[in-house]
């Protein structure tokens, strides 16, 4: 059991976010067709395919195990159909590694500790008794927020309806029923682990389009003074650097880690190519609806994050055309705004 389990989780927490992720990079400018892009920008896809199916389950009144078996069986014919495209093509050849020099090894052992200390001094509160809580609840009654992970009593009021969009802790249940894990387990040792690493992957991405050519020397330099800054600000439960540094598995708490990084880097890409690459635009749509199964808050936080962004790369690069190819992403939030004030709440 316990090997199946492990190869679970490297099916749906690496195979398929890499192979999903390959629809995305394999259209970035050849220098960001990396590893670290490919995972990320694949398990985006994953979440985001997962909150989609969510949503509508959820209005046909399904089960958690009916979810599974369909959400199981889309993301791996999906990742299997673009991972024989990407070796027929052979994508494998093009994927950039990081060049293993001495600053990229500094950085690799500053998230090899950071991954180490996250599960040493991990910090749990109150929004991680959600999280938890409800992940556990839905796994073993098989329901999308409809009992009361406190007392076991099924839910009458519409209280709880605010927090449907986010269904982070419900993709907690989902991987945990696909990987025969505690939900538990799975979200303070393995996902709070996993989730920094793409972190640190999205910084480091970051970092190479801050420092090209003869600043190349640079990049490994400012990706571990950005990990450096979240290691010793760790110093109180209240801090930022706690936040993203041990609190991962919790939906805000990713929304900070990865997707406002994400978003960064996107912007960046947009401006470098100056809005020419569809993919990219694309990409935050992507972002947006995997976003809001983080926090729902990311519906206007995003947006208007995503769109200011837009508007200055549009002034940088003198584009106009920049700031019209943002609006799919703000009318898919708008879009999903409107699904909750008409029918969820």
């Amino acid at each position: 059991m316990i090997i199946l389990s492990i190869l679970q989780c490297i099916l749906y927490l690496l195979i398929i976010p890499f192979s999903l992720g390959t629809i995305f990079s394999s259209q970035f400018d050849e220098k960001y067709n990396t590893v670290g892009n490919t995972l990320v920008f694949g398990f985006i896809s994953e979440l985001a395919v997962f909150q989609v199916l969510f949503l509508l389950f959820y209005k046909l009144d399904r089960t958690l195990t009916e979810l599974t078996w369909v959400s199981s069986v889309i993301l791996v014919l999906t990742s299997l159909f673009f991972l024989i495209l990407f070796i027929v093509r052979k994508g494998y050849k093009k994927i950039k590694l990081p060049k293993f020099d001495l600053g990229f090894g500094v950085f690799a052992l500053f998230t090899v500790y950071m991954i180490v200390m996250r599960n040493l001094q991990g910090v749990n509160d109150g929004d991680d008794a959600f999280v938890i809580g409800n992940a556990l609840t839905t796994y073993t009654n098989d329901v999308f927020y409809k009992v009361d992970y406190y007392t076991g009593f099924t839910i009458a009021s519409n209280s709880f309806k605010r927090h449907l969009l986010a269904s982070n802790p419900l993709f907690i249940a989902y991987l945990a029923k696909v990987t025969f894990i505690h939900p538990a387990i799975l979200a303070h040792r393995i996902l709070g682990s996993f989730y920094l690493l793409l972190h640190n992957a999205v910084i480091y991405n970051i970092s190479m389009l801050l420092f090209d050519k003869e600043k190349i020397k640079y990049r490994s330099l400012f990706a571990s003074f950005v990990s450096l800054l979240t290691i010793w600000d760790f110093h109180s439960y209240l801090t930022d650097s706690t936040f993203i540094l041990s609190r991962t598995w919790q939906g805000k708490a990713m929304f900070c880690a990865l997707g406002i990084p994400l978003a960064i880097l996107l912007l960046l890409m947009i401006g470098e190519c100056k809005g020419k690459n569809n993919m990219l635009f694309a990409a935050a749509v992507v972002l947006a609806v995997s976003c809001i199964a983080m926090t729902p808050a990311s519906i206007y936080l995003l947006t208007l994050f995503f769109v200011a962004g837009c508007i200055c790369v549009a002034f940088a690069v003198k584009k106009v055309l920049v700031v019209i190819k943002a609006l799919p992403m703000a009318l898919s939030m708008a879009i999903i705004a409107g699904l909750y004030i008409l029918y969820l709440k």
